[in-house]
């Protein structure tokens, strides 16, 4: 089922980012092969090598929203803003208009269509274009025309390059770091349960098991799966909790007297289950030690007493619940036969 969900979610996605996509192109948003007029002051632009142009550029919000629609400029602050540029043209020489390659880094409170347009193209600081630039302005402000590079399917992109397969490349990276520190957990675990660590947790434990579950009988299989269930998730054994968490709930069925209904029992397991008190969590150390954490380990106490915590208040509020939710008096009495 889990499986499914995910796929769901990830078709949804793609759905979502292929509809914005068509959304932007049917709409032109970003104007592709328009050129955006960009201007430069007398001695803002200097010749910084061959064919190399750099300093700064300013556009004004009319410039802006004549080109891509009032829209875009609603977050806009400032009448005029300045941008850091560098041009590098084509050309061997720079004596003669030519077609240049224009690299211009957007700083802080940039227009978003242009933080938009840089992003696509894989740097959300960095705006790549084409203009055509003569020489330095020297005495008058300068002109020119500014075509930034076409975008299209830009969401559809970042969901298929930065979601989907960012992420299936570090979950494979992921899972093979975890198998090690997995392998060492699990054999001290199983060290302990051939040791009887295990059994003896169970003892502890089966005195508060009585008085959290009064109505199922204390030799009966669905109390010893539940303590065997909340034993082996204290002690991070989340691949053997899971079968016996199963089998409880199988077991607390068996005495329910109404088929289809949670009891009582059942809600205060699954209350137990879901917070999972937990002294060594294998799994998360796993994982930060796969991350490069300096401790791995460090993480042991905090989730003990977060687990602590959460599993009295799960418990409290279990408890309260129950009292508007009474079973009713005239349910049939289910005969329970005690395995000698």
């Amino acid at each position: 089922m889990l499986n499914y969900i995910w796929l769901g979610l990830i078709v949804l996605a793609i759905c979502v980012a292929v509809g914005r996509d068509v959304t932007e192109l049917s709409e032109d948003r970003f104007q592709n092969g328009s050129a955006l007029t960009l201007e430069a002051r007398p001695g803002d632009i200097v010749i910084a090598g061959p064919n190399h142009f750099t300093g700064k550029v300013f556009l004004t919000r009319a410039a802006l929203a004549k080109h891509y629609g009032a829209s875009e400029i609603r977050d806009l602050k400032k009448d005029t803003l300045f941008f850091p540029v560098d041009i590098l043209s084509s050309e061997k020489t720079a004596t003669t208009a030519a077609v240049a390659t224009t690299t211009i880094t957007l700083g802080d409170g940039a227009p978003q269509i242009l933080t938009d347009l840089a992003a696509a193209s894989g740097d959300a600081t960095k705006l790549a274009g084409r203009t055509v630039l003569t020489s330095a302005p020297t005495q008058s402000v300068l002109v020119f025309p500014f075509v930034p590079q076409p975008i299209y399917f830009r969401v559809m992109a970042k969901v298929t390059n930065e979601g989907v397969l960012k992420i299936a490349d570090t979950a494979v990276t992921l899972a093979l770091g975890l198998i090690g520190v997995m392998t060492l957990w699990l054999g001290v675990m199983k060290i302990a349960e051939a040791a009887g660590l295990v059994l003896l947790l169970a003892k502890l434990v089966k005195p508060i098991m009585i008085r959290l579950f009064p109505e199922v009988p204390p030799e009966h299989p669905a109390m010893g799966a539940m303590v065997m269930n909340m034993t082996a998730n204290f002690l991070g054994l989340s691949n053997a909790a899971t079968p016996m968490g199963l089998k409880a709930m199988e077991e607390l069925n068996k005495l329910n007297p109404h088929a289809g209904t949670a009891t009582n029992a059942m809600c205060m397991f699954l209350t137990i289950n879901t917070t999972a008190l937990t002294l060594v969590p294998a799994t998360v150390i796993a994982i930060r030690l796969t991350l490069g954490s300096r401790d791995p380990s460090e993480i042991i106490m905090p989730t003990f007493l977060a687990t602590l915590f959460s599993l009295i208040i799960g418990v409290m509020f279990t408890r309260f619940i129950e009292r508007f939710f009474p079973i009713p008096k005239d349910a049939p009495a289910l005969a329970v036969e005690i395995p000698e």
